[in-house]
C-alpha cells in the first residue's frame, strides 16, 4: 500500500490496484449491501436483490431503503453505475453470476471476493470491512455468538441433543431444506439439536429442493423450523409450504413444534441475534412427538 491507496489480493478477479483506502461512494453487488448497511455503509448504488425489507433490522432498513438499484444477478446496467460515480465497486461471485466485471472495472476499481456457497458470506465479512476502510469485532463477536449457543446445548443438551431438526423455506420459487453446507445448520447443532439425518450425508450443496410430493420426507423430524424475517413471519413464499396439507401432517407441526428462525442467507449479526433468539424461543417450546 502507499499513499491513498493500496492492492487487494486473492480476490475473484485477480489483485486489484488503486483501491482507495476510505472509499466514499461503494456499489454494493451481490451478497454485500445488508452488510454494508449493518456497518453503517450507505451504498451510493446496489444490485436490486441486496436491499430488501425482510432481511434488514427496521432503522437499518429505514437508512438504505432509497439506495438505487443498478441491476441483478444477470447483468449490470453499466450507465446506471457511470452515474452513480463510485470510487469503489465490492461484491462476492461463485463463478456463475452473469456480470460483466470488465466494464464495471473501467469505472472504478472492482474488488470480488471469491465463494463456493453462499454461507462463505459469513466468512468474507470482515474482508468486505476491511475493503470498506472499516474496523470490525468480527472475531469476537463471532466467538460470542458460538458461546451463547454452546450455552444452550449446555442447558438443555439431555432434552434437544437426540431431537432431529430441519428448516425449510422457498427461493427462486421452489421448496428448499437446509442441509449440513448450511449456515443454519452449524448454529443449530452448536445449540444442541440433532438433524434430519437425510440431509447430513455429504449433501451437494448448503440446500436441497423439496417438491411438494416430497413433504412427507420430513416425517421423522422432531422439530421444523421455516425461514422468517425478521419481525418472525414466513419469509416471502414460505407461507405456502406452511399451508400445505401434508405439511401440517407431519408429526412435529402436529406436536406443536413448528418455529420460525430469521432465514440462514441473511448474513448479518443482526439476523445472527435474532436466530439466537429464535432458537432459544423454540427450545422453551417444544413438546413432545407422539
Amino acid at each position: 500500500a502507499s499513499g491513498e491507496t493500496r492492492t487487494v489480493t486473492g480476490t475473484f478477479l485477480g489483485d486489484v490496484k488503486d483501491v482507495p483506502k476510505e472509499p466514499k461512494r461503494v456499489v454494493a453487488l451481490w451478497r454485500t449491501g445488508a452488510i454494508m448497511a449493518e456497518m453503517g455503509v450507505t451504498p451510493v448504488a446496489a444490485l436490486g436483490e441486496e436491499i430488501q425489507e425482510e432481511e434488514l433490522a427496521p432503522e437499518v432498513y429505514a437508512k438504505v431503503k432509497d439506495v438505487p438499484q443498478v441491476g441483478s444477478t444477470d447483468g449490470v446496467d453499466v450507465e446506471k453505475v457511470i452515474a452513480a460515480k463510485p470510487d469503489l465497486i465490492v461484491g462476492m461471485d461463485h463463478g456463475n453470476l452473469s456480470i460483466d466485471y470488465k466494464e464495471l472495472q473501467d469505472i472504478a476499481p472492482t474488488v470480488i471476493f471469491k465463494i463456493a456457497e453462499p454461507p462463505d458470506v459469513w466468512v468474507n465479512y470482515p474482508k468486505v470491512a476491511d475493503v470498506l476502510g472499516k474496523t470490525t469485532d468480527y472475531t469476537q463477536r463471532d466467538a460470542e455468538l458460538t458461546k451463547e449457543l454452546s450455552a444452550i446445548k449446555s442447558e438443555h443438551g439431555a432434552e434437544i441433543g437426540e431431537l432431529k431438526a430441519v428448516t425449510l423455506g422457498l427461493a427462486g420459487g421452489k421448496n428448499y431444506v437446509d442441509t449440513s453446507k448450511s449456515l443454519t445448520y452449524k448454529r443449530l447443532t452448536t445449540a444442541g439439536f440433532g438433524y434430519l439425518d437425510a440431509y447430513t450425508a455429504n449433501p451437494p450443496r448448503y440446500r436441497v429442493e423439496l417438491p411438494s410430493e416430497k413433504i412427507p420426507d420430513l416425517k421423522d423430524a422432531d422439530v421444523v423450523f421455516y425461514d422468517a424475517t425478521f419481525d418472525g413471519k414466513p419469509t416471502p413464499g414460505t407461507d405456502k409450504i406452511l399451508a400445505e396439507a401434508s405439511f401440517k401432517r407431519l408429526p412435529a407441526v402436529e406436536a406443536g413444534n413448528l418455529f420460525p428462525l430469521v432465514q440462514g442467507t441473511i448474513f448479518t449479526f443482526d439476523a445472527a441475534k435474532r436466530q439466537l433468539e429464535d432458537v432459544r424461543e423454540a427450545v422453551a417450546g417444544i413438546k413432545p412427538v407422539e
